[in-house]
């Protein structure tokens, strides 16, 4: 039955009777059936009683009938009327090649919470075609047995149109849910949402509202949460956010953690892999393509989008138009689809969208317009300025278009929009627009349009590349275009006179490429936006005078002009709002005009390595809020008056190392509400009038120079985040407790702080986040159980009795030697994320010795008690070094669990860790067995590291959810069970497992990346052919970083790490001061040997230790037997190409010390390898800024990425 119902996506259910038993007996809380359960193991064996214990506990879960100490007779009429109500009752359809993404659905159940108390409303919204209905359809047919009545009303939107026709969706509802004869006494509207409120008061009913576009359609079926009886859910599915908007109450106050509103989930486009699977379902009626269809399939998924909608049209066309052709014919319609949809989407899909454009108001339409043909990931600031000054509404308009799905706005402030969305947006410009071409921005189109030199009213926006050859427009070329108000070139000159042309001009964006400028009154009276970014203009570019009359300019942006070296004179942009002088490198000064923006509100000089100083005519600048600053290796001195920018209300300055101390006047800036030092390690202290600062938020000195704070810190009532993490700080300053208002408190890796002035924590009373982890604090102020906390993380090797902690934490971290002295987690009844890590190794800033440090834990682990339980709301489980293991058999809610180093010969694995996605196994080295795995059902993500005596991995091939896979120095494993069963495998990572010697069943799987570390074990895997496993992704790193670790970890290390990542390029970095051991190191240099990319970061104290040289040895060795595959990108942290070529006495002193230790041919080969390498082209850091240096470096491993992929 339980496999049956499992496996029918909610056709089948099952509804249990307990007839003279408690579930409690069914689920085996009892003696009743386990007496009979341990009989059948001595004859059927302990594998098939598995399966019944299993079933037993899933049906016990189900919602059934209680007959004990009940009429027989009444609940046999009401189990006869619930079976013939479900066997009448029909499923919601949903398509036979429909792809289930099972994240969104186990999202929305979460929403939903069924079985929980109270009433519920979950709004689905999303772009039309996205998949709302299906994904309700499918939640519908999921949750049917759940609910004593249930009712799905389609197409709310096209129904209710008609005349009468809310009335019709009342009375299908109620006949649904309470029976015909009621839904046919209601004559009107108002009478129906009365007897809905009466009838429905008393059930648990699931509501399903499809495709809603007003909010009165919600308002007369289903409006407030006290209609219904608790534990009712209603789903809505609308393509208007607004819709959610409506005010549906709270269901009763007694119900705790009752939602107020109606919960949302957007419905984005589909994942990559689920839309291609759905693609070959439709096109193929398969889960497979055609070999010589596969690449096919991708680029036209690839082109759609991964919208559902168009991934089936297209699919289902194309199943249909090849049914009866021969090969080379169907072949021949592939590629005519492909090139019809590269011009824009089906007509299913525009008609979807066009009901949606269609209801824009004419205004919001032109914005949708503009945004389709050229703001797509567009930052949205300048687009604005443009639209406000044509009177637009923007913010009312961007707030329709999202909530319609039309845009996003991404985090990055940036529009998002569907290609589709966009593809039909130009659609709409090209052929259906009451003026066609009314934008231009095909190049072919723009140079027909002004060669015609024909007048045309309609054109308010063109674009204009060029091509690479010169080409000019003649001011008598745009006589022609009266209205445009949006104007972007690139490449091309302009000449004649523009005396009293383009009057409507709002946006102009050009990338000047020759400095000459030929053009004579070139001033327009309504710009508002001025971009003459990335141009090749200098100081005395002809240009600047021309446009002094542009008295309306609102935004200059100069970036990436890096020619300039003074800024223009600013005396005739009064109205200047924004100042863009973005990675202008060559950038000294700023003039002294800046003085007369008095409107200014932005000034950006991000990347402007050269500049020295902010001039003091800056802190004249009433209206400044924001200033970007640049990132810079260099001294960069501020205004001494810079407290006078009252308007000011951040102050960022990480990465300045040279900056060594604010202005004293800083307390003057008043509405100062962020400061940032982060990385700022010349600045020792802050001035005292910081504590002036009355609305100053955040404060964040991270692994700057500060040593402490001063007491007038406690002055900073509205504070609420403080980060001193990384810094040398020794104590909390004794005014910490004034800090009311502070919700964080980050003082991670500060090593040196101690207990002193800790009372003060207790006072904070709305802290919600602490972070004391791995300081030398000891212990906790009694008062921290009064405070409010959600994620607390504490640990010190000298820890001592922790006081009761606060009930509302979320999160805890603790690391300890001692974990008798923490209270045990079972008290935090709604604790979420656990961590619990004992210091099992020394370092020396304990001062501790060996045989203390073992006579410590031998006493610690003879304290602890040996388990207990976990408590009952945690999803998330961190183990180092604890034994043995808490209770973890029932955690029905955890979903990742991490076992570090803890000394256990096996895992228990049961039923209660179903939902449990990612189970991560570190070093635990005496671990042998983990009995019960296949019971993971929910697996998603499983890691096994350093587990010396595991033999095998029994149940792997059952984990059919399972997508990653990662095995790593497993040294005993020589074969692993069938892999045929993963058929969501995508990522098998295999490294140092010496003895592993078989997989079968890979070769079936629909898709797997092997890992960087699998590719020497691939080979000796697979009997398959080496062209078969290349057509696969091999990713292998892409970048190595080599330095030394106190030089330069905490500043350019960590911002280019992170910047590779964020440019979706794999980066191993190798700190020297972490290799611990030989072992270690061969493993790095293996990993160095499948790395495309070598970045060396001369420093200081680079050659002082062997690592460091020997890993540069083997970077030229690799990259000469690479034969140009691979490459060595230097750059020069805090040192001079002289002093690499060991032509000073920098590296030479310590090579001679080396020479003393180390092999005569070694330490050549080292000081050839140095030499070698400060010849090649790199990047120096010690006169230029970091933005400057970091971005150079991206784009050149981009670039050089790009041409090694070619190669390959």
């Amino acid at each position: 039955m339980v496999k049956c119902a499992s496996t029918s996506n909610g056709k089948k259910e099952i509804l249990p009777i307990f007839y003279d038993v408690n579930t409690d007996d069914v689920k085996l809380k009892t003696k009743l059936y386990k007496k009979a359960m341990a009989e059948h193991q001595k004859k059927f064996g302990s594998n098939k009683l598995k399966q019944w214990e299993d079933a037993l506990l899933e049906v016990a879960r189900i919602k059934g009938w209680d007959l004990k100490g009940k009429c027989q007779g009444e609940q046999i009429e009401l189990i006869v009327e619930e079976v013939s109500r479900k066997l009448n009752s029909r499923h919601k359809i949903v398509t036979e090649y429909w792809v289930e993404d099972t994240a969104q659905v186990e999202d929305i159940m979460k929403l939903l919470d069924v079985g929980s108390n109270g009433v519920r409303f979950i709004g689905i919204h999303g772009m039309g075609g996205v998949g709302k209905t299906t994904l309700a359809k499918v939640m519908f047919n999921k949750l049917l047995s759940h609910f004593e009545r249930y009712s799905f009303l389609e197409d709310v939107r096209a129904s209710s149109q008609s005349h009468g026709g809310l009335l019709e969706l009342q009375k299908k509802l109620l006949s649904d849910l309470a029976g015909h004869g009621i839904a046919n006494q209601i004559k009107d509207v108002d009478l129906g949402i009365m007897m809905i409120k009466k009838a429905l008061s008393n059930k648990e009913v699931l509501i399903v509202l499809d495709d809603l576009d007003k909010k009165e359609q919600l308002e007369n079926l289903a409006g407030k949460s006290d209609w219904f009886c608790s534990g009712s859910r209603i789903i809505i599915t609308t393509r208007d956010e607004s819709v959610l908007m409506a005010q549906v109450g709270v269901f009763g106050k007694e119900v705790l953690n009752q939602p107020e509103g109606i919960l949302r989930y957007e419905v984005c486009e589909m994942r990559f892999d689920l839309a291609l699977h759905l693609f070959y379902k439709h096109a193929f009626r398969s889960d497979y393509a055609p070999e010589e269809y596969n690449a096919l399939s991708i680029e036209i998924v690839r082109i759609v989008g991964m919208l559902p909608l168009a991934v089936t049209v297209i699919g289902s066309n194309l199943f249909d138009w090849g049914k009866d052709l021969e090969h080379s014919d169907k072949k021949e319609v592939w590629d005519e689809t492909l090139k019809k949809l590269k011009e824009g989407p089906f007509k299913d899909v525009q008609d979807t969208l066009m009901i949606s454009y269609k209801r824009l108001e004419d205004k919001y339409q032109e914005i949708f317009l503009d945004i389709a043909c050229f703001f797509v990931n567009t930052d949205k600031t300048y687009p604005i300025i443009m639209w406000k000054d044509c009177g637009y509404f923007p913010s009312i308009a961007m707030r329709v278009l999202s909530q319609r799905s039309f845009i996003k706005i991404k985090e990055d402030n940036r529009f998002w929009m569907h290609d589709q969305v966009r593809d039909f947006g130009r659609y709409i410009v090209l052929q259906i627009y009451p003026c066609k071409f009314c934008r231009v921005w095909i190049r072919e189109d723009a140079l027909k349009l002004l060669e015609g030199k024909k007048r045309n009213e309609d054109v308010v926006a063109l674009s204009l590349t060029s091509d690479g050859c010169s080409r000019s427009i003649e001011s008598k070329e745009l006589v022609a275009l009266p209205n445009l108000r949006f104007f972007r070139m690139k490449g091309i000159d302009i000449l004649g006179n523009f005396e009293n042309l383009l009057s409507e001009l709002r946006w102009f964006s050009w990338e000047i490429t020759h400095k000459e400028f030929y053009a004579k009154s070139f001033q327009f009276p309504n710009l508002v936006v001025l971009d003459l970014s990335r141009s090749n203009v200098e100081d005395d570019w002809g240009g600047w005078s021309q446009m002094q009359m542009t008295k309306k300019l609102k935004i200059l942006d100069l970036t990436d002009c890096t020619k300039l070296t003074r800024a223009p004179d600013f005396s005739n942009f009064t109205s200047l709002e924004t100042l863009v002088l973005a990675r202008c490198s060559n950038l000294i000064t700023i003039h002294p005009s800046i003085s007369k923006l008095q409107l200014l509100e932005t000034l950006n000089v991000k990347g402007c390595g050269s500049l020295r100083e902010l001039p003091e005519e800056v802190s004249s600048l009433q209206s400044l809020k924001h200033i970007v600053m640049p990132e810079n290796f260099q001294p960069l001195k501020l205004p001494e008056r810079f407290g006078n920018l009252k308007s000011l209300l951040g102050l960022r300055l990480s990465f300045h190392p040279k900056i060594c101390r604010l202005p004293d006047s800083i307390g003057g800036a008043m509405n100062l509400t962020c400061i940032t030092l982060r990385e700022c390690v010349g600045i020792k202290e802050l001035p005292s009038s910081i504590g002036e600062l009355k609305m100053l938020v955040e404060l964040d000195v991270s692994n700057s120079g500060i040593v402490e704070l001063p007491d007038l810190i406690g002055n900073l009532k509205k504070l609420m985040v403080l980060r001193i993490s990384r810094t040398k700080m020794k104590e909390f300053p004794h005014t910490i407790g004034g800090l009311e208002m502070l919700e964080v408190l980050d003082g991670y890796k500060s090593w040196d702080l101690t207990d002193k002035n800790l009372e003060g924590i207790g006072k904070l009373f709305h802290l919600k986040t602490l972070n004391l982890a791995f300081t030398s604090v000891s212990r906790l102020p009694p008062e921290i159980s009064r405070l409010h906390l959600q994620k607390l993380e504490v640990g010190s090797i000298d820890l001592q009795q922790v006081p009761p902690l606060p009930s509302s934490l979320k999160f805890l971290a603790v690391q300890a030697m001692d974990f008798s002295l923490v209270p045990h987690p079972s008290s935090i009844p709604d604790l979420e994320h656990l961590e619990l890590y004992r210091f099992s190794n020394l370092r020396s800033r304990y001062h501790s010795t060996r045989r203390d440090y073992d006579s410590k834990l031998k006493a610690a682990l003879m304290r602890e008690q040996p388990c207990y339980q976990l408590p009952s709301h945690l999803s998330h489980l961190k183990l180092k070094s604890i034994s043995p293991l808490p209770q973890i058999s029932n955690s029905l809610n955890l979903r990742v669990l991490h076992l570090i180093e803890c000394p256990i010969s096996h895992l228990p694995v049961t039923p209660g860790l179903m939902h449990l996605r990612e189970l991560n196994i570190k070093r635990c080295e005496s671990l042998e067995e983990i009995p019960g795995l296949s019971l993971l059902r929910s697996l998603e993500h499983l890691e096994l590291r350093g587990l010396n005596r595991l033999v095998e991995i029994q149940g792997l091939s059952e984990l059919e959810t399972l997508q990653y896979l990662l095995l790593s120095r497993c040294d005993l494993i020589g074969k692993l069970p069938n892999f045929s069963k993963l058929g969501k495998l995508q990522h098998l990572e295999l490294e140092a497992c010496p003895n592993l010697r078989s997989i079968e069943g890979i070769e079936g799987l629909e898709s797997w990346v092997f890992g960087s570390r699998g590719r020497t074990i691939l080979k000796r895997l697979f009997n398959i052919p080496r062209s078969t496993w290349l057509c696969h992704r091999l990713p292998i790193t892409d970048v190595f970083l080599s330095f030394k670790g106190p030089d330069t970890h905490h500043s350019i290390v960590s911002y280019l790490h992170s910047r590779m990542i964020w440019n979706q390029m794999s980066v191993y970095s190798d700190n020297d001061d972490l290799r611990s051991n030989e072992e270690t190191g061969e493993k790095i240099l293996g990993l160095l040997a499948n790395s495309n990319i070598y970045i060396p970061i001369f420093s200081r104290n680079y050659v002082s230790g062997h690592w460091c040289l020997r890993v540069l040895a083997y970077m030229v060795k690799c990259t000469l037997e690479s034969k140009g595959k691979r490459r060595i990108l230097p750059i020069f942290y805090d040192v001079e190409i002289d002093d690499v070529k060991l032509k000073t006495d920098l590296y030479k002193s310590d090579l001679d010390k080396h020479q003393a230790n180390f092999d005569h041919d070694e330490v050549k080969s080292w000081k050839e390898a140095l030499i070698k390498v400060a010849a090649l082209r790199g990047f120096i850091l010690k006169n230029n800024s970091y933005e400057e240096v970091l971005q150079s470096v991206t784009d050149e491993v981009y670039k050089a990425r790009k041409l090694l992929d070619v190669d390959s």
